[in-house]
């Protein structure tokens, strides 16, 4: 039963969408795999969020900063990554020109993007926590 959980945690963490299927079952296999990824991201980001306002109540001002930044840059930064993961995906889908081959690009594009996001977001989290 565990290796049947670690197997199914690990193919939604590296999907393979065989694209032998034809473009829409294999659009929806990476919409399942971002939607998954998605859901994961939004678990880790108020952890992370937590641990930015943390980080601020332990500020100490310096002559060179008199005020904490580090959940208002964490929100900018991710406000930022999100309209940039969009606009990135857009842009290498747009050869598809609006066929079908394009919801397959964008899908595993956000994918990909928003596993990379959860890694950092991760390492931030160990960053603000770790002494």
């Amino acid at each position: 039963m565990i290796g049947l959980i670690i197997a199914a945690a690990t193919a939604a963490a590296n999907p393979f969408c065989d694209d032998r299927a034809g473009d829409l079952p294999v659009a929806q296999c990476w919409s399942r795999a971002f939607n998954a990824a998605d859901v994961e991201l939004n678990a880790v980001w108020p952890k992370v969020r937590d641990a930015a306002r943390g980080a601020d109540r332990r500020f100490r001002s310096t002559p060179r900063r008199d005020k904490p930044s580090a959940e208002s840059d964490l929100l900018k930064a991710q406000r930022t990554w999100l309209a940039w993961r969009d606009a990135e995906c857009a842009a290498r889908s747009d050869w598809a020109q609006g066929g079908s081959l394009q919801n397959v690009i964008i899908s595993r594009c956000a994918h990909d993007l928003t596993r990379a996001r959860i890694d950092q977001l991760q390492q931030l989290l160990k960053d603000f926590t770790e002494p």
